[in-house]
C-alpha cells in the first residue's frame, strides 16, 4: 500500500523526470549532465527513513508544483542595493538560477582570473572539468547534489591561476525574480590555483512574494598552499521557500578553507558540507549560526573527511531558536587510517528561548587512525537567569537584556565574518533578534 508520502514523492519524482525530458540537453555539458542524472536515479529521492534527512519535512517539499524557470536576463532589474559596498565591482550575478555574465560586475577582478559560464568553460578546460566532475559524482551520496549536476541552468566557472591574490572579495548574488513556484538550480565551479587567495560571499534577494525551491551547489578545488574564505548569508528568505545549499571542497597540501554561514531560516534552509582534506597539513574551519523565529527551520549536515596526515578541522555551529522554530545539526568527522597526527574538533551549541522550539544535535566521530586528537560535543540550554537579573538591575529592559545575551551567544561566529558591512548587519540582526518573533 502506497502511503500519502509515497504518492507525493512519486509525484515529485515524475515532475523531475518531466523537467529532465523536456529540458534542453544539447549543450556542451550533455555528457556530464547524463552522468549526474544516472547518479541521481541510483541514489533516489530521500524518504522518511533516510538518516540525514530525518528532520526535514520532505512531504511539504514533494507536495509543491515546482517548474524549471526560463532565462531572465532583463537589464531592467534593479539590484544595486543588494551588492555589498566591498564588492561593487566584483559581483557575479545569478537570476533565477542562471549565471548572467553581462549583468555581473567584474571591473575589480584581475584579467588573469577566468570567469566563464560552465558551457564556455567545458570547451577550454574540458579535461580538468570532466575529471573533477566525474570524480565528484563517484563520491556523491546526496541525490539533490547529483540532481543539480543534471538540471542546473547556466552555471558559473571561476579559475584563479597560481599565485593570484584578489584584493577584493567576490560576491555571488542570487536574484529570484518570478511569478510562479520555481525550481532553481544554480551551480558554481571554483578552481583555486596553488598559492592563491580568494574570498567568496554568497547572498540572495527575492523581488516577488512567491515561494521557490533553490538547490544550490558550490564545488571548490583548492590547490597547494592556497587559502579560501567562504561567507554565506541566507537571511530574508521567503517564509515558505525551500533552500538546499551544498558545498563540496577538496583541499590539497598546506591549503585552508574557512566558512561562515548565517541564516534566519525559512520553510527549510539546509546547508550540507563535504570537505576532503586530501593533502598533508590542510586545514578546514567551518562556522555557522542560525537565528530562528516563528515556524522557520534550519538544518546543517557536515562531513569532514581526513585523508592525509597532519591535517586539522574545527567546527563551531550555534543556533538560537524562538517560537515554534526547529533546527538540526548532524556532523561527522571521518579520520582514515593514513591520517595520523589529525586534530579535529566539533561543537554545536543551541539556545532555546521558547518551550515550543526544538533543536536536535548529532555530532559523531569515525576514527581509523591511532594517533589523533579529536573531540565533539553539543549543548542545548536557555538564557542564564542570573545574567538576565544582573542586566535588569543595571537598567536594561527585559527584551534588551535578552537581545544582548543572544548577541553575546552568537558573537563568536559573527566575528569570523571578514566583510565589515556584512558583519555589522548580522550583529544588528542579533541585537534585535526578539523583534522578529
Amino acid at each position: 500500500m502506497i502511503t500519502q508520502f509515497g504518492l507525493e514523492q512519486e509525484t515529485f519524482k515524475t515532475l523531475l523526470e518531466k523537467v529532465w525530458t523536456q529540458g534542453s540537453r544539447s549543450d556542451a555539458l550533455e555528457r556530464l549532465r547524463h552522468k549526474a542524472w544516472d547518479v541521481y536515479t541510483e541514489l533516489k529521492l530521500p524518504h522518511t527513513h533516510t538518516e540525514v534527512y530525518r528532520y526535514i519535512k520532505l512531504r511539504q517539499l514533494f507536495a509543491q508544483p515546482y517548474q524549471l524557470p526560463v532565462e531572465n536576463s532583463s537589464t531592467r532589474l534593479e539590484f544595486s542595493s543588494a551588492i555589498l559596498p566591498e564588492c561593487q565591482d566584483s559581483c557575479l550575478v545569478f537570476i533565477n538560477g542562471y549565471f548572467v555574465p553581462h549583468l555581473s560586475r567584474t571591473e575589480n577582478i584581475p584579467e588573469r582570473v577566468v570567469v566563464l559560464t560552465l558551457q564556455e568553460a567545458i570547451r577550454t578546460y574540458h579535461t580538468f572539468l570532466n575529471n573533477q566532475w566525474t570524480q565528484a559524482l563517484k563520491e556523491e551520496t546526496d541525490p539533490f547534489v547529483a540532481l543539480n549536476g543534471a538540471l542546473h541552468q547556466t552555471g558559473a566557472f571561476l579559475y584563479l591561476p597560481p599565485k593570484t591574490t584578489l584584493e577584493t572579495p567576490i560576491q555571488i548574488l542570487h536574484i529570484i525574480d518570478h511569478e510562479q513556484q520555481q525550481l532553481l538550480m544554480p551551480r558554481l565551479q571554483v578552481f583555486v590555483g596553488a598559492q592563491s587567495n580568494l574570498q567568496l560571499i554568497t547572498t540572495q534577494m527575492h523581488q516577488k512574494e512567491t515561494n521557490y525551491f533553490i538547490n544550490h551547489v558550490t564545488d571548490l578545488t583548492i590547490e597547494e598552499g592556497s587559502h579560501v574564505h567562504v561567507t554565506q548569508l541566507f537571511c530574508d528568505e521567503h517564509p515558505q521557500s525551500w533552500h538546499l545549499d551544498a558545498l563540496r571542497a577538496t583541499l590539497k597540501r598546506d591549503s585552508t578553507l574557512k566558512t561562515v554561514c548565517v541564516t534566519e531560516g525559512s520553510a527549510t534552509v539546509r546547508t550540507d558540507y563535504r570537505v576532503n582534506l586530501a593533502g598533508e597539513n590542510a586545514e578546514a574551519l567551518l562556522n555557522g549560526v542560525w537565528m530562528l523565529a516563528e515556524k522557520r527551520e534550519a538544518h546543517t549536515h557536515v562531513l569532514i573527511d581526513h585523508q592525509a596526515p597532519y591535517c586539522r578541522s574545527f567546527q563551531l555551529f550555534k543556533g538560537v531558536l524562538n517560537d515554534f522554530s526547529r533546527s538540526s545539526f548532524e556532523g561527522k568527522i571521518m579520520v582514515r587510517r593514513p591520517a595520523q597526527k589529525t586534530e579535529a574538533f566539533q561543537l554545536n551549541n543551541n539556545l532555546l528561548l521558547s518551550d515550543h522550539a526544538q533543536a536536535n544535535s548529532k555530532p559523531n566521530l569515525e576514527i581509523f587512525a591511532d594517533d589523533v586528537k579529536a573531540s565533539h560535543g553539543a549543548t542545548i540550554g536557555q538564557l542564564d537567569a542570573e545574567q538576565l537579573f544582573y542586566m535588569k538591575t543595571r537598567g536594561f529592559s527585559d527584551e534588551a537584556s535578552k537581545n544582548l545575551l543572544v548577541y553575546g551567544f552568537c558573537e563568536q561566529v559573527i566575528e569570523q565574518i571578514p566583510i565589515l558591512s556584512m558583519r555589522q548587519n548580522i550583529a544588528e540582526r542579533a541585537r534585535s533578534y526578539l523583534a522578529k518573533g
